[in-house]
């Protein structure tokens, strides 16, 4: 029995997952994508495997694979060069979707437990005075 090669997109998540830094698990990108781990494995590698001596190729939704690309910080072009064009489109709509990272950085420090409010208010406003 051989596994089947991974399809493009496959190998493109995996790389890109590899090379993010600082390292991400597989079971840490599948928390960010929203999805269960197996999910993430069986598309990442390409495969499933049901039995000791069966395994079948596994292609990821466009949905789902549109969900990892954009937690590995692929771009919608590297999906379609992979023949995704609909992943890439998805891909596309979740990065117009996604909050801007100044907001980002201003949420994760309003919940921030390891500042005090008045260090918080500080800390907020250097950040929205960043472009000024």
């Amino acid at each position: 029995m051989t596994t089947p090669e991974p399809p493009p997109e496959a190998q493109l998540i995996h790389r890109l997952r590899e090379e993010m830094f600082p390292a991400v698990s597989m079971r840490e990108a599948a928390k960010r994508a929203g999805m269960g781990t197996a999910t993430w494995v069986q598309a990442e590698q390409g495969y499933r495997k049901v039995t000791a001596a069966v395994t079948i190729p596994i292609r990821a939704t466009d949905d789902k694979l549109a969900a990892m690309a954009f937690v590995v910080g692929a771009t919608p072009q590297q999906l379609r060069e992979t023949g995704r064009e609909i992943a890439a489109d998805m891909l596309q709509r979740l990065i117009n979707a996604a909050p801007d990272a100044k907001a980002q950085m201003v949420e994760k420090i309003r919940q921030s437990k390891d500042f005090s409010e008045r260090q918080k208010r500080a800390l907020i406003d250097m950040v929205l005075r960043e472009d000024e």
